[in-house]
């Protein structure tokens, strides 16, 4: 018997459409299952991410308790949606969270192991129709149209390099699958097979040799290509370089050394928060004329959530977007109720952050349309500070 390695749902009439293309071919199978295998795990990329179900532990089948837990699944529809953690901070998502009951589908309870003990948990599906709806009749970004990520990873440890495959560490890709799902990223992760082994070799994504990185990826149904550059630190930890390689040129960023679970989700969710900034801004983001903070030290996942958890209390903010990311430094893009003043007395009211006069911006390293590497600024900031650690 063979184990399914995907661990996703699998489209079951692309699986029978390719046998029987198999056997009408007569296909021999040491020639097919190459192709049989890309299928799968095609199919589980692109069926395995529905941005309108959610799931969440629950005490009981109490009304109140499910009305409650409705409203958090809802929120976290709405990051999935929007493409923006902050979303469900935002004023203009209070009238959907309050309907979450009226706008679901269908719901159910179910039970599933959980250490030593059977948890109960609530699933629901909540209406695509009438949730894009009121997401846009509240001005709040609709953005179900998503690039199709195709993810490459190379490892550097004592001078050694390689491509990871990452069937190899199931812990690092299951924590990968499940920030990728919740953010609502169509995450491609290739075969690793001798073609593709053949056709990119380490040294090709270390270097960012584009033409081998496309040529390899060419076989990947995709719209944007990423690949990470991983260097072992101390303490079993990871120093990332990533870049984002589009149609129209490639950006890049970095992730602080952290364990190899956090280094790929705090790479997923950099990765969305960027596309999102740029596909579906939150209204008034992103155009000019708000005002840009500057955060450094930021040196993980935590630490960017708990960021982003104290920005969303933040009185004087109407809206918060991202606007950049370089190493441990990340940009803001604030419209405020209030004067820049009202902002800066908050910050400083908050005690997680300090001000930082000193910052200046980042270099940041930018590929454009016609390849050409050059050494740009990170958006001129307003105001700077630093995270508290």
């Amino acid at each position: 018997m063979i184990e399914n390695p995907l661990r996703g749902h699998v489209d079951a009439d692309r699986i029978r459409v390719t046998l029987r293309a198999m056997q009408r071919y007569q296909c021999p199978m040491s020639r097919c299952l190459p192709g049989l295998l890309l299928a799968l795990l095609l199919s589980a990329a692109v069926a395995a991410d529905d941005l309108f179900v959610a799931e969440i532990p629950v005490e009981d089948e109490s009304v109140d308790n499910r009305n409650a837990a409705l409203s958090m699944m809802l929120a976290d529809v709405l990051i999935r949606v929007s493409g923006n953690t902050s979303v469900a901070a935002q004023p203009a998502a209070k009238p959907l969270l309050a309907a979450a009951p009226s706008l679901v589908q269908q719901y159910r309870y179910q039970t599933r192991d959980s250490g030593d003990a059977v948890e109960r948990v609530l699933w629901a599906r909540f209406e695509q129709g009438s949730v894009e709806r009121m997401m846009r009749d509240q001005g709040l970004p609709v953005w179900t149209q998503r690039p199709r990520v195709l993810l490459w990873l190379v490892t550097e440890r004592a001078s050694q390099r390689s491509l990871l495959n990452l069937e190899s560490v199931p812990q690092a890709r299951a924590a990968l699958r499940s920030r990728a799902a919740y953010r609502g990223m169509p995450l491609q992760l290739p075969l690793m097979d001798l073609e593709d082994q053949a056709a990119l070799t380490p040294a090709d994504v270390w270097s960012d040799y584009q033409p081998a990185i496309r040529q390899a990826s060419a076989r990947y149904p995709h719209d944007l290509i990423v690949t990470g550059r991983l260097q072992s630190q101390s303490g079993d930890r990871w120093r990332g370089t990533w870049q984002m390689l589009g149609r129209g040129g490639a950006q890049n960023f970095e992730t602080p050394a952290q364990g190899l679970d956090d280094a790929l989700v705090f790479a997923i969710d950099q990765v969305q928060n960027l596309l999102a900034a740029r596909y579906a801004p939150l209204p008034g983001s992103g155009a000019g004329g708000g005002t840009v903070v500057r955060f450094s030290d930021v040196n993980d996942l935590p630490a960017y959530g708990r960021l982003v958890a104290f920005l969303a209390t933040l009185a004087p903010v109407a809206q918060v977007a991202l606007r950049d990311v370089s190493g441990d430094a990340v940009s803001f893009e604030f419209r405020l109720r209030g004067s820049e003043e009202d902002l800066r007395r908050a910050l400083d009211a908050g005690g997680e952050v300090v001000n930082d006069p000193a910052g200046v911006p980042l270099p940041r390293t930018m590929v454009g349309r016609d390849g050409a590497v050059q050494r740009q600024a990170m958006p001129q900031a307003d105001l700077y500070y630093r995270l508290r650690n």
